[in-house]
């Protein structure tokens, strides 16, 4: 077998034990806070030692990285899906996917929030987080341009955005409602919000 070969295999071995790893954080931080889970709790989960965690990943924030990427690319990919259905994707449509979305996947939104506001994060992790969150960006620009939309777009992405996530900041784990009643609570909120942002007539 020539070298070249074995490089392959070994790499190919490496990617398999780090979607291992990313499979068990993803399914560990959608069962608890993903901020109390702990290195050894996802070594224990993958059937390694907390040290090959760490020789893939830095610090447990690099790793949460990775995992919010996952979900950021699962998100592009959904809005993609909803663009090119054949009858594009409304604003309201847009809103409703993107909280149902956030409700299926909470780790993922509580990721977003922690990096949104000011989780500790080092300058080579926020370079890697400006470019997912600008793509995200653009999707939903784009959806807001098919809409008819005029004037700044940019700023009425922002501001749809800003609003839906402010759904999830204020309902997302109310207190005494099921997770059903919030679901539904949210969805319907977020039609509003698209109702308000769809270009009238």
């Amino acid at each position: 077998m020539s070298a070249l070969t074995l490089h392959a295999l070994r790499e190919k071995e490496r990617e398999a034990r780090r979607d291992l790893i990313l499979s068990a954080a993803r399914k560990l931080f959608a069962e608890k806070d993903f901020r109390s889970v702990t290195v050894r709790e996802i070594a224990k989960a993958v059937g390694v030692s907390p040290g090959t965690i760490y020789r893939y990943y830095e610090s447990l924030d690099d790793l949460f990285l990775d995992v919010f990427f996952a979900g950021a690319l699962d998100m592009t990919e959904l809005l993609d899906k909803e663009r090119k259905n054949g009858e594009g994707c409304s604003l309201k449509r847009f809103c409703q996917v993107y909280v149902a979305y956030l409700n299926e996947n909470m780790s993922f939104y509580q990721m977003m929030s922690h990096f949104m506001l000011g989780g500790r994060l080092s300058p080579e992790a926020t370079e890697r987080l400006n470019p997912i969150m600008r793509e995200l960006m653009d999707n939903i620009e784009a959806i807001v341009e098919e809409a008819g939309l005029e004037g700044d777009t940019r700023m009425i992405t922002h501001a749809l955005f800003s609003a839906l996530n402010g759904v999830m900041i204020s309902y997302a784990r109310y207190p005494g409602r099921s997770l059903e009643e919030i679901r539904r609570h949210t969805l319907r909120l977020a039609g509003v919000i698209g109702g308000f942002f769809e270009k009238p007539g």
